[in-house]
């Protein structure tokens, strides 16, 4: 480091120390801010209005969820609050100016409990760093020792919402000049500038607390932004209970009451609406027809128009009804269409295995004896299984259609259960065996439910499918 660095850094990291013991001096005469007991939070709406929040206001998914203040005259000059949980859709409210709002009331209920000590605090932890800084002679550890004291001091600024912000801004040029000499002396010979180092000053200013006839105006647009019937209608109660409190407030009470005849006309004119798209929708769900349904969501959206949009959620729910009725139309037609087309080969399949299934019929007394155990002579059981031996082979020169596949697959089944349950039976009846016997039963009875269970799968298929 040559003579001329000395110098500079010298002189440089000495105005540094003479700016943090000049704030530092100023500390103690500053007095802190008087917090305002009266001051709450806000949730700004899109348009500028500031509803006022009980506690802060919470981000949840595409929701803003915050506690509603209404404030009313209780007469003698006394008020009363009243609180309302409600939430409201993300994109209708100002975020950005929101946090910058709540972060002003952080920002002075810090200054007047705890924010001079802690930045005595930090003046003193910086003057010490950059004693220490100055006592080093290794270039590199000097520069790797300030820029972890710069690093601290813009993070205990962050942390502390901005409080003075104005001598940190300053704390962090001299920190720049400094770290700049430091990285020569280094060696280094590229190098960017860290120009978002600083400190951003909380500049949203704070409000003064509503007065009971501005809380109650506030209650009514909050009520106006609400997207939920429900939320509205709890909010109105709380307007009118807090408006019927004040013997002054008679055109605010006219206000509540209209907002309230509003809202019950809102609700039956939608409670009428539902009524008459689940109707129609109904109807037109039983006849398939898709041109209907679709005539009905656009009434739907027509008619909510025309309401001024005022129940989100009810149109949601009769939207979702009449599409899910759409689709369940939409897959009828398909399956009516797609029936027209493949009828005649499911008409010709249950002609051609007609007669095998016919002659499944006419061995059912003998899969009946073999399951309840009893006694069926040892030639019909051969004759039993002869006859399933051609049945098999009948069934197997056919090719079913597509839509039959699974019926024939089923209908082989039961023909290989039985002759299995027959052929079983006829070598317990040779060697006198009861546990042969047995599994002969429980094969005739899985044989006959494959079969009923083919020919009900084949008889619904011959038919023109329902809607559901």
């Amino acid at each position: 480091m040559t003579i001329a660095r000395i110098r500079a850094f010298g002189v440089r990291t000495a105005g540094l120390l003479a700016f943090l013991i000049a704030v530092g001096g100023t500390t103690n005469a500053r007095q802190a801010p008087a917090v305002d007991a009266g001051a709450v939070f806000r949730v700004f709406l899109k348009n500028g209005t500031a509803l006022p929040s009980y506690g802060e206001s919470a981000e949840a998914g595409d929701r803003v969820v915050f506690t509603l203040l209404v404030i009313s005259n209780a007469g003698g000059g006394d008020q009363q609050r009243s609180l309302q949980l409600m939430s409201l859709p993300a994109s209708a409210v100002d975020l950005e100016r929101t946090r910058r709002y709540a972060d002003a009331i952080r920002l002075v209920h810090y200054a007047a409990t705890r924010g001079e000590l802690d930045y005595v605090a930090m003046t003193q932890e910086v003057q010490r760093a950059i004693a220490e800084v100055a006592a080093i002679s290794d270039p590199k550890r000097r520069l790797e020792m300030a820029e972890q004291a710069k690093g601290r001091l813009v993070a205990w600024s962050k942390g502390t919402y901005g409080y003075r912000a104005v001598e940190v801004q300053e704390l962090v040029r001299l920190f720049d000049e400094v770290i700049s000499e430091l990285r020569v002396a280094a060696g280094e010979r590229q190098f960017s500038l860290d120009l978002h180092a600083g400190p951003t000053a909380v500049v949203e200013p704070l409000l003064a607390a509503p007065g009971a006839a501005e809380s109650i105006s506030l209650a009514l647009a909050a009520a106006a932004a609400s997207d939920s019937e429900d939320d509205r209608a709890a909010i109105l109660k709380v307007a009118a209970a807090a408006a019927g409190n004040d013997p002054a407030a008679d055109d605010l009470r006219a206000r509540v009451a209209r907002a309230v005849e509003l809202e019950a006309n809102a609700t039956k004119a939608y409670e009428q609406l539902a009524v008459e798209i689940r109707v129609r929708a109904e109807a037109a769900r039983k006849r398939g027809d898709l041109d209907a349904l679709t005539a009905v969501l656009e009434f739907l959206r027509m008619r909510n128009d025309e309401l001024g949009n005022q129940r989100p959620q009810v149109v949601r729910t009769l939207m979702s009804e009449v599409e899910a009725m759409l689709a369940s139309a939409r897959t009828y037609r398909a399956a009516v269409e797609h029936y027209a087309a493949v009828r005649v080969g499911l008409l010709a399949y249950e002609r051609a295995v007609r007669p095998t299934m016919s002659g499944f019929d006419g061995l059912v007394p003998v899969f009946t004896a073999i399951r309840d155990l009893r006694y069926t002579a040892y030639e019909r059981l051969e004759r039993a299984g002869a006859r399933l031996t051609d049945l098999l082979a009948a069934l197997g020169a056919l090719t079913p259609p597509p839509d039959l596949v699974d019926v024939q697959a089923t209908l082989v089944s039961a023909l290989r259960m039985a002759d299995h349950a027959c052929a079983r039976r006829r070598l317990s009846v040779a060697l006198r065996s009861q546990p042969i016997a047995d599994e002969a039963s429980s094969a005739a009875a899985g044989a006959m439910l494959l079969a009923a269970q083919a020919r009900e799968q084949l008889v619904s298929r011959l038919y023109p499918p329902k809607i559901k």
